[in-house]
């Protein structure tokens, strides 16, 4: 028998509660406890996430955080491999800020195919207010540059995590009927379908306002191209 998904009933709660997403993401920006480490790891953040914004990924070099944050370049190596998870740590450093946005996915009070569909649409239109992601997202396709410099177990960390709570997302939509393999696939192409609109949307819209966009890409994901748009089946 194939394996299902083990979330049973008691979705939204432990780690896949907004509480549970929140404290995933902290851990993971600072693993260490407060203290003098904590603070110069938060301190090394903050000017990365300045001259990210403010010069881009390719125009920031280790030197400049270094300077900006006042600590020798070797201290930044202490605490990140590379530009690139750095990069990529700020940019959850962002996702936290906006993480309350993304709140009524978490609303065990609406139907599990509403809160997906709320998920993919939040998930897109924070994507877009980001102002990393918007600028790593622009002309210069900065990102590539990201991806292919980071660390690989970097980015497998963070694609698990994303991966997990999709699994569990859509778990529970589907009614818990499907195979774990299977929900683990859709997963993984969910979160690379709102990576690429994320990140490309941009640039092929042609003119569509944002929200209309949004709102379409989550209704097709969920309902199918040809589904009955959900103002339709509000109104009927």
């Amino acid at each position: 028998m194939a394996e299902k998904a083990e979330h049973g009933e008691g979705e939204g709660l432990g780690k896949f509660s907004f509480e549970g997403v929140a404290a995933e993401i902290d851990a993971f920006l600072k693993p260490e406890p407060d203290g003098p480490q904590a603070r110069r790891r938060e301190r090394i953040l903050q000017a990365a996430e300045a001259l990210f914004v403010a010069h881009g990924y390719r125009k920031t070099s280790v030197d400049d955080v270094a300077g900006a944050a006042g600590v020798a370049k070797g201290t930044v190596y202490l605490y990140y491999n590379n530009k690139a998870e750095l990069l990529l740590h700020v940019i959850a450093l962002q996702k936290r800020r906006y993480l309350e946005r993304l709140a009524p996915a978490f609303d065990l009070s609406v139907p599990p195919v509403q809160r997906l569909r709320t998920l993919i649409r939040l998930a897109i239109q924070v994507g877009h207010e980001l102002p990393l992601i918007s600028r790593q997202g622009s002309e210069d396709h900065e990102i590539e540059a990201v991806l292919k410099d980071a660390d690989a177990a970097t980015l497998d960390g963070i694609n698990t995590m994303q991966i997990e709570y999709m699994v569990h997302m859509l778990d529970a939509a589907t009614g818990h009927s499907r195979p774990r393999a299977a929900l683990e696939a859709r997963a993984q192409v969910l979160v690379d379908l709102i990576f690429a609109v994320v990140n490309g949307g941009r640039q092929v819209r042609q003119g569509m306002p944002l929200e209309t966009y949004i709102a379409t890409v989550a209704e097709i994901i969920v309902d199918g191209i040809t589904g009955e748009p959900v103002a339709d089946r509000e109104r009927a």
